[in-house]
């Protein structure tokens, strides 16, 4: 094992001890703090051989930022990744420097597109929860397409059993887009498991959430009641804090922002493969149906 290798393993472990004894935020929210601190520790590790994360600094963070900058992330998802890092350093034992807020680092404002309109994991969930327990499993099994393959609601609601039994098999969801664009979305395990379980309740040649009795555009408007009835019962109430404290986040979020929660998912993991910005939004594309750079930056912005 390298001199770099051993560095990054001893302060993984520093920041595994850490969180090993965090109770603060949910499940998701920890796991990601704890992925941003780890990719940090790969850094300091490479970059200045340092042993203790107790020991960063604000020239650590500039650094990082200006590696962060060079590889195509949005300002917001670099204040992502220094709200990690800022995270565990409040927590370590003696910590030699006190770190800067963002304003030390100059990060740029939001562009293109300017509001993010996703959805967190955690109202996504209580969402889906909220569903069930009201008898409205179509509405959860839709927002599961949006949330995990970036769908339209429309074009859920064009999927058939067929459709359903091929991705099942092939781990390939064939999608008919606007204009008949079709594309190939993979399948996430959890929508897996509720495809499996919806076709057990659709006639061959059926749609699967549509019935034979039912217009298209009025199941869309059912979903999209529901969510209008019931968003105090799943929107995070901390959305209106942000928009005061100058964050460019939606008041309400819609149907449609599943698929910027998914969108942002995907660019995010492109990214961290070592794509720029442009390949990782070029990649986006596609799996989101359409070909244009700008509108993929819309959907990015975090």
């Amino acid at each position: 094992m390298s001199r770099e290798e051993n560095i990054y393993k001893n302060l993984k472990s520093q920041i595994d001890k850490i969180a090993r004894h965090n109770r603060q935020g949910s499940f998701k929210t920890k796991e990601r703090y704890r992925e941003a601190a780890d990719r940090f520790c790969k850094f300091i590790a490479k970059e200045y051989g340092l042993q203790k994360f107790a020991n960063i600094g604000d020239k650590h963070l500039e650094r990082y930022v200006g590696y962060m900058q060079s590889r195509g992330l949005a300002p917001s998802t670099i204040k992502n990744e220094l709200s990690a890092i800022r995270f565990f350093h409040d927590k370590v034992d003696k910590p030699r420097n006190q770190l800067s807020d963002n304003s030390k680092f100059n990060l740029d404002k939001r562009q293109f597109g300017g509001v993010n309109r996703a959805w967190s994991h955690d109202e996504y969930q209580a969402f889906r929860n909220l569903c069930h327990a009201r008898g409205q499993a179509r509405i959860a099994d839709i927002a599961t397409l949006a949330r995990n393959e970036g769908l339209r609601i429309h074009e859920t609601l064009k999927l058939d059993r067929s459709a359903a039994e091929r991705a099942i098999k092939t781990g390939v969801l064939h999608v008919v887009g606007k204009g008949g664009r079709e594309r190939g979305v993979p399948l996430s395990q959890e929508s897996r498991a509720m495809l499996q379980e919806r076709i057990k309740n659709v006639d061959r040649g059926q749609k699967l959430f549509v019935t034979e009795q039912e217009k298209t555009h009025l199941v869309i408007k059912q979903a999209q009641n529901f969510i209008n009835r019931n968003r105090e019962h799943f929107q995070d109430p901390s959305r209106e804090q942000a928009r005061e404290q100058g964050e460019a986040i939606t008041r309400n979020i819609t149907f449609h922002g599943l698929r910027h929660a998914y969108a942002q998912d995907r660019y995010h993991e492109a990214i961290e493969r070592g794509l720029t910005g442009h390949k990782a939004r070029l990649e986006v594309s596609e799996l989101l149906g359409h070909e244009r750079d700008d509108v993929t930056r819309i959907y990015t912005v975090k």
